[in-house]
């Protein structure tokens, strides 16, 4: 069954305490291109979530983005300097009974004269445990846009079985054509010959030779087997569960050599025409292999 390369999914877990949104968009590419954004702190999860990626969505230019607020992240704590304040107290009671001055010192008055005795420390962020909270998440986000990408992979295999269909009918009926366009090439070239040398004395034998090399010249039977050969090894790729995209870029353009060749050795009107229904079907499927994954 194919895959299609675009999809999207969106999820947004929460918790006691945690709240997570985790975006994917897949869009068609060459190859398998992940770009991650998240947070820095968690940069070092974005090789474990790749990994998870990469074995459910085989190719695409793939853009996840991750948000995430939690106590997992990193803060800044406040902390009181217990020994500095009962320090400073104990020195500014004695400098007050010293200099017989009346007064007390409150915590305001604290916290204004001494600006150290409030410290503040960097919590580490607990990446393990983030992990564990996205990890669950994430597979139900990449499982949804594995399903949105075989739906729509659906679809473009539909479309393209029609299209490969249409292709093999008019490829037989230029298969049917062929022997009376031959003949008939092979008479008019007799009949010119003939007429040519009209008073001349003819030489059967030159006129068989001739027409044998016209034939050889115009059959086109060789490019018919090879293009039923890749159509049938382009259904046989439509049923594979890997990706295939790229095998079936391929056989339409194989295919679409085959019938280029041909027009070119054929001059019969009727051929051309479906040459041109041919041409126009392969363009249409090769601009939905593009996408399949």
């Amino acid at each position: 069954m194919l895959r299609s390369m675009t999809t999207f999914a969106r999820i947004e877990p929460a918790g006691d305490g945690w709240y997570c949104t985790i975006e994917l968009r897949s869009v068609n590419a060459r190859f398998c291109d992940i770009h991650i954004r998240l947070p820095v702190w968690m940069d070092p999860l974005k090789e474990r979530i790749k990994k998870l990626v990469r074995e459910r969505l085989l190719r695409g230019h793939i853009d996840l983005a991750i948000a995430y607020e939690g106590s997992e992240t990193p803060r800044s704590i406040f902390e009181p300097d217990l020994e500095l304040g009962r320090s400073y107290l104990s020195a500014a009671r004695r400098l007050a009974e010293g200099l017989g001055i009346e007064g007390s010192l409150d915590l305001s008055g604290l916290l204004a004269a001494l600006e150290g005795v409030i410290v503040t420390r960097e919590q580490q962020p607990d990446i393990e445990k983030a992990w564990e909270r996205i990890k669950g998440p994430l597979t139900d986000l990449l499982n949804g846009a594995l399903a949105t990408s075989l739906l729509e992979g659906a679809s473009l295999e539909r479309d393209l079985r029609s299209r490969l269909d249409r292709v093999e009918e008019w490829i037989n009926s230029i298969s049917s054509q062929t022997e009376a366009h031959l003949r008939g090439a092979q008479e008019a070239l007799i009949d010119r010959i003939q007429s040519i040398l009209r008073d001349v004395p003819v030489d059967e034998g030159r006129l068989v030779q001739e027409a044998a090399l016209l034939a050889n010249k115009l059959d086109i039977t060789e490019e018919i087997v090879r293009a039923h050969s890749h159509i049938e090894q382009f259904r046989r790729y439509l049923e594979r569960e890997e990706a295939v995209g790229r095998r079936l870029d391929f056989l339409l353009q194989e295919i679409f050599r085959e019938v280029n060749t041909m027009a070119s050795k054929s001059s019969d009107s009727m051929i051309s025409q479906s040459v041109v229904e041919i041409k126009d079907e392969l363009e249409k499927m090769r601009e939905q292999v593009q996408n399949v994954v």
